[in-house]
């Protein structure tokens, strides 16, 4: 990928696919439900060149909805935490 000249979208695998695979329908969405459409979109997220950036994109934003980067919002916020929590651990060891 020449970033100098493009960007990671263009080559994400979600591309040009249907968005309700990665962010929630604007109705309630049964359990069953709303983890068969992640597993669809995490199946994109696989096998994406751009997976990585993606997912810092989202992180960054600190976006509430939807598959960013192969993780669904709370696995996202997880992530966040722990990074929050190995931040504080590495100014107390400092």
């Amino acid at each position: 990928m020449d970033v100098a000249t493009e960007t990671w979208w263009e080559f994400a695998a979600c591309r040009g696919q249907d968005a309700s695979s990665f962010f929630a329908p604007s109705y309630f969405e049964k359990r069953a439900e709303k983890l068969a459409r992640e597993a669809v979109a995490k199946s994109f997220c696989r096998k994406c060149p751009a997976r990585e950036e993606c997912l810092e994109y989202a992180l960054g934003l600190r976006d509430p909805h939807g598959v960013w980067g192969g993780l669904n919002e709370m696995e996202r916020r997880a992530v966040l935490r722990a990074r929050a929590q190995e931040s504080r651990q590495a100014l107390e060891a400092s």
